[in-house]
């Protein structure tokens, strides 16, 4: 490339330091999300072989009800965990989120009228 009078040889100027030294930092809620993606992997392949043995659990005549029962409520419980972790909004500030709900509705502004 030749040289041009008046054009920059590099435009866009060096990156900053914390580009090149640090790569993007991770949020807590990035952070969270690995992890668990990590933990999904390494039970993914578990998975198949723990819902087939519930599943024959479920439908073995030797198995007692209260076990049936436990094995029931443990895909049914945890399923519902899952879900409620997937589904859940995740606060990142120190303030307690309370629901509207929950609270009585009042008026922010009266106005009284005088004669």
């Amino acid at each position: 490339m030749a040289f041009v009078k008046g054009q920059s040889g590099n435009p866009h100027g060096r990156p900053q330091a914390k580009d090149l030294v640090n790569p993007k930092s991770l949020t807590g809620t990035e952070y969270r999300e690995k992890e668990f993606k990590q933990i999904l992997r390494r039970l993914k392949p578990l998975n198949g072989k723990a819902l087939r043995k519930l599943d024959e659990m479920i439908d073995d005549e030797s198995t007692t009800e209260a076990s049936r029962l436990k094995a029931i409520v443990f895909i049914m419980k945890t399923y519902q965990d899952m879900m409620d972790d997937l589904y859940k909004p995740i606060n990142n500030s120190a303030d307690i989120v309370e629901d509207k709900e929950d609270k009585p509705l009042a008026p922010i502004i009266s106005f009284k009228v005088q004669k």
